[in-house]
């Protein structure tokens, strides 16, 4: 028998937390260890962010309307998705509701296994792995997925002290961020709209309507104007806190 044979199944209920991803080798052989990959994982739901590195300089764009052409092109080449977890024996299936990039042509599966401390993928459709390391195991979990009277849909996740945010609106645009809750504030640290990182996405209850069943955000328009959407709660998992 094996090392890996012999190893514990993973368990989807076992892989809350942030992870990071530490090496892909890809269907052609390629190797990379310099993307930058972070998966926060819930119950059910997460949020994936993936940026090639290294970036562009965007200290000083506060919208999208001050993107330069070059910052533009970076921005196209991020990838990154956000939905749900499901599992059947060993194989893990990531649904994917919101997306940067268009679909693949295969449902994106992969077989997870441990070695050590790591979490290996090895893809059921292509021929990759990939190795995944977790920054720290979350007390509490918990999701919403949230839906705009004009039709924008937005997965928030929490997952102790980090949280996921996926927004896409009715155009295509996607938001995908990911952050830290610090003193009651939702400070949103990486992103693939970079001019995001440092601002609030402060998520609160609606007053419209019945506590629970719609949610605010804080947001910018593209030329850097406050927007605070509101969305009518559509699921929950867990014990929802903000």
């Amino acid at each position: 028998m094996t090392a890996r044979e012999s190893a514990p199944p993973v368990l989807m209920s076992e892989c809350a937390g942030l992870w990071q991803r530490t090496l892909l080798v890809d269907t052609d052989g390629t190797q990379d260890t310099t993307t930058d990959v972070q998966w926060l994982q819930g119950l059910t739901r997460f949020v994936d962010l993936r940026r090639p590195t290294p970036r562009p300089d965007f200290d000083s764009v506060r919208c999208a309307a001050e993107l330069s052409s070059q910052q533009r092109a970076w921005l196209h080449m991020q990838d990154g998705f956000a939905g749900e977890l499901t599992q059947r024996d060993q194989v893990f299936h990531w649904r994917r509701r919101i997306e940067l990039q268009p679909p693949g042509p295969f449902p994106d599966e992969g077989r997870m296994s441990y070695s050590g401390e790591v979490l290996v993928e090895i893809g059921v459709h292509a021929d990759y792995f990939e190795h995944w390391t977790r920054a720290e195991v979350p007390e509490t979990c918990w999701a919403m997925d949230l839906e705009a009277p004009g039709g924008d849909a937005a997965i928030l996740l929490r997952a102790g002290d980090r949280f996921g945010w996926a927004h896409r609106d009715t155009a295509g645009a996607v938001e995908l961020s990911l952050g830290t809750v610090s003193h009651g504030e939702w400070f949103i640290t990486d992103s693939a709209l970079p001019y995001r990182e440092g601002q609030l996405l402060d998520p609160r209850w609606g007053t419209g309507a019945e506590p629970g069943r719609t949610l605010c955000t804080s947001t910018i328009d593209a030329d850097g104007a406050p927007v605070t959407p509101e969305w009518t709660v559509r699921y929950t998992e867990g014990n929802v806190i903000l």
